[in-house]
């Protein structure tokens, strides 16, 4: 009885503590880190809450119109006035059970977390950008800021036609949509994974790899 509990207790934690290791591993190790902000570019922001990340861009300029992609009347009061629209990649599921987080089952979790499901982009559309105490400002040169477009592009899921795949019967409130996009969340790819891979994608500072938002914070302390 005592050696299947020492085999139990090392199934657990050897994978638990090899994955903490792993995470604050790649958190310390920095890519990019010769990053400089520019006094000539576009401002992005990075928004974090205690478990997720949200990457928020202008809706439109210069360099990128999203209107051409995404329509505004995917959100429910069609969000006049719009000026900024943030970006959060997930599981599609756990957008649907979970609006909030005290509506988080383990059911809900693991299927998110052990098996392969589809993933879903959240946008928000706002007329100014939401006061947060968690809000990075980032000044981006207009390479950047293409390489950064591209990524988020790429991350959606299109149909036949080339055109976004809009989620009609999913909103958490009257100003955002959700999309179809690429992709399946595990534990070794989360919604902070995709947003540091984001900024990977870019030539912005990024850690090696994370699944926490303390490892962008970390980046840009």
């Amino acid at each position: 009885m005592k050696t299947v509990l020492k085999i139990l207790v090392l199934l657990i934690f050897v994978p638990l503590l090899i994955y903490i290791i792993a995470v604050i591993t790649g958190m310390l190790i920095p890519v990019n880190s010769d990053f400089q902000e520019t006094n000539d570019g576009v401002e992005i922001y990075l928004q974090t809450s205690d478990v997720h990340t949200d990457i928020v861009v202008p809706l439109k300029n210069d360099l990128k119109n999203w209107e051409e992609d995404i329509s505004l009347q995917h959100s429910l009061s069609g969000v006049p006035g719009a000026k900024y629209i943030s970006f959060g990649w997930g599981d599609l599921e756990f957008y649907r059970n979970t609006p909030l987080w005290e509506d988080l089952t383990l059911k809900t979790g693991f299927r998110a977390l052990f098996l392969k499901s589809p993933a879903a982009l959240h946008l928000n559309f706002s007329e100014e950008l939401p006061p947060t105490e968690k809000t990075i400002p980032l000044m981006i040169s207009q390479n950047q800021y293409l390489k950064l477009t591209a990524f988020l592009e790429n991350s959606f899921e299109y149909d036949a036609e080339g055109n976004v795949r809009h989620i009609q019967d999913l909103h958490y409130t009257r100003r955002d949509a959700f999309y179809k996009a690429k992709g399946s969340l595990s534990l070794f790819k989360t919604c902070n994974t995709w947003t540091n891979n984001a900024l990977k994608a870019s030539g912005l500072k990024a850690c090696l790899w994370t699944p926490l938002p303390e490892g962008i914070l970390y980046t840009y302390r």
